[in-house]
Parts: structure tokens; C-alpha cells; sequence
């Protein structure tokens, strides 16, 4: 299932955008979780809902977990989640919902996990590029077997990880030999054995490229990964979720919105031809 992640076109609402890309062909979007809060705290998520069932399309949620441990980043996220609950419970339009996780709270994640697992049910939860550290997979080791979690790897944060060149604060850009050994040049058999050393399933991808050291979020045929070398060795793995192509046109690089939309669906097909 090939999508995107539609929070990078603000030159139309959310809604419009689900017009607009359903037109294009796609049948799942990705949103984002500020994307869904906006639209439940305006009407309940109902116009959302609507623009949906007249597409036929479904949606996975890309969201984050508390900035920090404070109780307000806490009180903020028990709104969020509260919210996407009810909207699931009304409506039952998210496949996956997933989370990035800040660097503050990469220490203790396991009370935020679980309660989303509790609260917002009839999908599936994820986290993104997380479990890296033995430390870190001691925090979701009690979800082993639980077929409502799993991982959404992003394959651009992957591939810096896979280089070992990032030199920053931020733990998941940073090489982790649990997952795979540094290389320069990533290979179909690099990408697979990274896939093959997941403790959970992959539920969904981020799909994008950049240059090994910095996260650009550019188009497909841009930067120095092998994109078609990611597409084979995601077929070996022989993954059946949800790919989302994060392009990021004017969020980290510039890019005039009609050429953004071309480029967008460029990538869609770019993809599909490795991909099948």
C-alpha cells in the first residue's frame, strides 16, 4: 500500500488535500496528528470523516509523544489521545497511528505506549525508530507477541543510521550495531539485514532520501541512498504494510507548490516501478 505524507501541501486544507489526492489515485493518506486534532476539536472530526467515506480512503496517523515528562507535555498528549480515541470509535478510519519519539523521553516511553494501546483501538500502534538500544527495547519488551504494535521504520533516518557519519545530540541518527554495522554504501543485503533485525513487526515506512549525513527529506531520485536497492530488499523481507513516501517539499527544502505536487506523485510512481 503506497501513500504519502500529506502534511507537507499547506497550499490546500486537510480536507482539500484529501480531495485532491484521492484524485490522483491513492485510496490510504497519511496524516498528521496535529492534522486530526484540528479536525476533531472543530466539529468532532466529522467533516474530516465525511471527506474520507466519499474517497473510499483511509488514513494511518503520524503523531508524537510528550515533548518531555512535565505533567503539562503529559496533560497534552492525554487530550490528544482522547480525542483520537473517540474519533476511531466513531468513525474507524485509522489504520496505523504512530508516534515520533523526542529525545527527552527517549528514556521512558512505556506508560505513553500503553495507554494509547488501551485507549485508541481497532489499529494498529507504532513507534518510529525505536528499540535501538538494548535500554530502549527493555521499555516495549512486554509488547512481544501484542499484534497491535510494532515499528514504523523510516528508511531516510535509517540510512544515516546505516552510514554512522551523523555526529549530533540526537540518539536516532546515531549508528546502532543492533540494527546494522556503519557502512558507506548501503546494499540490498545491508537494507535486509536492518529489516531482519526488527524484535516487532514493521507496520508502516517513511520513504524519502537524502545524503547520508543530514535528514533532507528530499525527493526519490534525489540524494546518494539506493532507493532500488531499498525496494528489493523490502520485497526479500517481504513486507505487506503501509509505505509512505515523506517527501518533504517546503518543510526542509524549498519547492513552488505546483512543482510539489507534480513531484509528489512522481515519487508515487517511481516507487510503484521499484516496488513491484
Amino acid at each position: 500500500m503506497i501513500t504519502i505524507a500529506m502534511w507537507h501541501y499547506p497550499q490546500r486544507t486537510t480536507i482539500e488535500n484529501v480531495h485532491y489526492f484521492a484524485k490522483q489515485g491513492l485510496s490510504i493518506l497519511s496524516l498528521l496528528g496535529d492534522q486530526l486534532e484540528s479536525a476533531c476539536k472543530e466539529d468532532g472530526g466529522a467533516a474530516l470523516a465525511e471527506a474520507l467515506r466519499q474517497n473510499h480512503i483511509t488514513v494511518t496517523v503520524h503523531s508524537r509523544l510528550p515533548r518531555n515528562h512535565t505533567p503539562e507535555e503529559v496533560a497534552k498528549f492525554h487530550t490528544r489521545i482522547e480525542l483520537f480515541a473517540a474519533w476511531q470509535a466513531t468513525y474507524g478510519y485509522i489504520l496505523n497511528l504512530t508516534f515520533d519519539v523526542p529525545q527527552a523521553i527517549r528514556d521512558n516511553i512505556t506508560p505513553y505506549i500503553d495507554e494509547t494501546l488501551a485507549t485508541v483501538l481497532n489499529c494498529k500502534i507504532g513507534v518510529e525508530d525505536f528499540g535501538l538500544t538494548e535500554a530502549e527495547y527493555a521499555q516495549i519488551a512486554h509488547l512481544k507477541g501484542n499484534d497491535r504494535f510494532g515499528y514504523l521504520l523510516d528508511f531516510g533516518h535509517l540510512y544515516i543510521r546505516m552510514n554512522g557519519k551523523y555526529t549530533g545530540h540526537e540518539t536516532l541518527f546515531h549508528n546502532s550495531p543492533n540494527e546494522c554495522p556503519p557502512t558507506d554504501a548501503p546494499t540490498q543485503a545491508d537494507f535486509l539485514r536492518a529489516l531482519r533485525s526488527k524484535p516487532f513487526p514493521i507496520i508502516e515506512c517513511h520513504i524519502h532520501n537524502n545524503d547520508g549525513v543530514r535528514d533532507l527529506h528530499q525527493f526519490l531520485p534525489c540524494g546518494t541512498m539506493n532507493m532500488e536497492a531499498v525496494a528489493q530488499a523490502m520485497k526479500a523481507f517481504g513486507f505487506s504494510g503501509v509505505m509512505t513516501i515523506e517527501s518533504a517539499p517546503n518543510c526542509v527544502f524549498t519547492c513552488p507548490y505546483d512543482e510539489a505536487d507534480r513531484r509528489i506523485m512522481e515519487d508515487v510512481a517511481i516507487w510503484g516501478k521499484l516496488y513491484r
